[in-house]
């Protein structure tokens, strides 16, 4: 009678339910299965954080705890008998939502890859921008945060963020456009073949170098929105200043001497 009495004893595991700056979290569902994952039992915290279940046998078991507006934990707790003690730590979520456009103009950019890094640097959450340059994440851990955004022919640029739960937060990103540069060369009022072209930014620096083409045409792309000087030789030495704008190529000439 004795032994029947003991191995139908009922064993109870009870805790606390915490976010992660201490606070007990009230109405949190906490579920208790077995280690093939079938539900034993769940129970709701109070306003104290607290939640209390019992099983019938001792063991290794899955607790897993959820509630609105955090993410879910699960965790491992061993019951040999008795009464055991077994607390729970979840983190908030948030939303983070924003636009990205031009910087200068304010065009909204589409298509921007949108990438959230946490502060180990791994990548959490991945997006695109709407056609009006809007993204939005509806559930981040609460946490500070990496905001990175970028798109061909601009720059990439990055903002630190801070995401509360229960809150949206909002950081809008603008993107520093590059530009180009198109332009003939010239001699003696006729296209020049075979120029060759540099271009050098304010410091002297050589920028690019190409060669003017059978109509005396040249090009460069992927510039930074700056002044630079472009400088023409294979005939007499030519150069002109130029002004390059994000977002958009300008056509500047340039004629050798004779």
């Amino acid at each position: 009678m004795t032994e029947n009495t003991a191995l139908s004893e009922t064993l109870t595991v009870f805790g606390t339910v915490r976010r992660n700056e201490g606070p007990p979290v009230a109405d949190a569902v906490v579920t208790l299965a077995d280690m093939a994952g079938h539900k034993i039992g769940s129970a709701y915290t109070g306003m104290d954080g607290e939640y209390r279940l019992t099983v019938n046998n001792g063991g290794t078991y899955l607790m897993i705890a959820s509630a609105p507006g955090h993410e879910p934990i699960a965790s491992l707790v061993a019951v040999g008998g008795g009464t055991v003690r077994h607390d729970m730590t979840i983190a908030g979520v948030g939303g983070l939502i924003g636009i990205v456009r031009i910087s200068g103009t304010r065009e909204p950019v589409a298509d921007a890859a949108i990438t959230v890094t946490d502060v180990q640097g791994d990548v959490i959450a991945t997006a695109r921008s709407t056609d009006g340059g809007g993204f939005s994440f509806i559930s981040l851990p609460e946490g500070g945060y990496t905001l990175v955004a970028s798109a061909p022919g601009q720059r990439p640029v990055a903002a630190a963020v801070t995401v509360r739960q229960g809150t949206q937060t909002r950081q809008d990103l603008e993107l520093r456009a590059r530009g180009g540069l198109n332009g003939e060369a010239w001699l003696a009022g006729r296209p020049y073949d075979g120029a060759r072209i540099t271009l050098m930014d304010q410091t002297g620096s050589i920028v690019g170098t190409t060669v003017s083409g059978v109509d005396g045409a040249f090009s460069f792309g992927d510039l930074e929105p700056t002044t630079y000087t472009l400088v023409a030789a294979g005939h007499g030495p030519a150069a002109v200043p130029v002004q390059i704008t994000g977002g958009r190529a300008v056509e500047a000439d340039v004629t050798l001497t004779a």
